[in-house]
């Protein structure tokens, strides 16, 4: 889902970066190594606060520059809110420095929130000094952006950039600013101008009794407008609540998924114990009938062979049986978790 917003969010963007990656003959030694007009290493080098690290990987490279190069792409990106720079410290003094287109970052699953080993909320894990970097803030600077673009196309893509980044990320801080995100970009798809979106909404829950009449009464000019506000005012604020929710049930549904696991781990391995002792007792009863016993005793551990052989065979049907869990309890018959996991299912 992620991938297909971010395409469309970064579509506009590819016509841009070809434009500015044509290589300039003209360029003077010492500037951008990939030919990027707009390269910041153009830029006067007093700007530069921190000094990039050393590197002898990618930037080895003739045509790879650090500072306009994606460095998981090797593309030049726009000097612009398409991509994120890793300004992680890597030593006293140094930053890593390396940059990435952010589309290049979310589908290679190294920024946003991921799940599986690399656990990432809200966040851009550098390929190359293996550093992190909250996104929080990156998308904070984003909406101030926002707020200074008249440009409704630009304001939808750089909105855009900024949900595809914080959605899905368990953060308070990230939540709140992907509402105020959402909300600004629903503003703008209902045709709000441009100047009206920012501005803050009238919590008219915290107003006193009767401010609505007499000299305290708000004006109302456009009663639809108002209207309109009040719906997307709310929307955010549903956003919260739907986004709460569904925390709770998947929190939920890890602790139920833990709870099975652990019966099913304990039901299983006792009855591997279980197996475990009857092989025990049919290898001792031949050990026994091997030494040769009188007929009277043979015929008795005999007996005792043959009904411990058919108590191991029920055993391993019912173990096979337990081990239709694998596909979960809500999937294994009900007979089966009532039987050997002690588990009433309702129909």
């Amino acid at each position: 889902m992620i991938e297909l917003l971010f395409s469309s969010v970064m579509r506009g963007l590819s016509r841009e970066v070809a434009a500015q990656s044509r290589p300039d003959s003209q360029l003077e030694t010492g500037g951008c190594k990939a030919g990027n007009r707009l390269c910041s290493s153009l830029a006067l080098a007093a700007r530069n606060t921190h000094l990039a690290m050393n590197c002898d990987i990618c930037c080895t490279e003739p045509s790879f520059c650090r500072d306009c190069s994606c460095v998981l792409c090797c593309k030049s990106i726009a000097s612009s809110y398409s991509f994120i720079k890793c300004e992680a410290p890597v030593s006293e003094g140094y930053i890593c420095g390396h940059v990435a287109h952010m589309d290049c970052a979310l589908r290679s699953y190294l920024a946003g929130t991921v799940g599986g080993s690399i656990g990432l909320d809200a966040e851009y894990h550098c390929r190359r000094c293996d550093m992190r970097t909250d996104l929080v803030s990156h998308v904070a600077r984003l909406l101030k952006t926002c707020e200074s673009v008249d440009s409704r196309d630009d304001i939808e893509k750089i909105l855009g950039v900024g949900i595809c980044i914080l959605r899905g990320s368990r953060k308070a801080s990230a939540k709140k600013l992907l509402n105020q995100l959402e909300l600004a970009m629903t503003k703008l798809k209902s045709g709000t101008a441009v100047e009206d979106i920012w501005k803050a909404e009238v919590d008219t829950s915290a107003l006193p009794a009767g401010s609505f009449h007499g000299k305290d009464a708000l004006e109302v000019t456009n009663p639809q407008t108002t209207l309109d506000v009040h719906i997307i005012s709310n929307q955010g604020s549903e956003s919260q609540r739907l986004d709460d929710e569904i925390d709770k049930v998947l929190q939920a549904l890890r602790k139920s998924q833990v709870s099975e696991y652990k019966i099913a781990e304990e039901r299983l391995y006792a009855q591997k114990s279980h197996l475990l002792t009857l092989y025990k007792q049919l290898e001792e009863g031949r050990s026994q009938l091997s030494r040769g016993l009188s007929s009277a005793s043979t015929s008795a551990l005999l007996d005792a062979i043959v009904n411990t052989s058919d108590r191991i065979r029920q055993e391993v049907k019912k173990l096979r049986d337990m081990e239709k869990v694998a596909k979960g309890f809500g999937k294994t018959p009900k007979g089966i978790l009532k039987e050997h996991f002690t588990l009433e299912v309702e129909d």
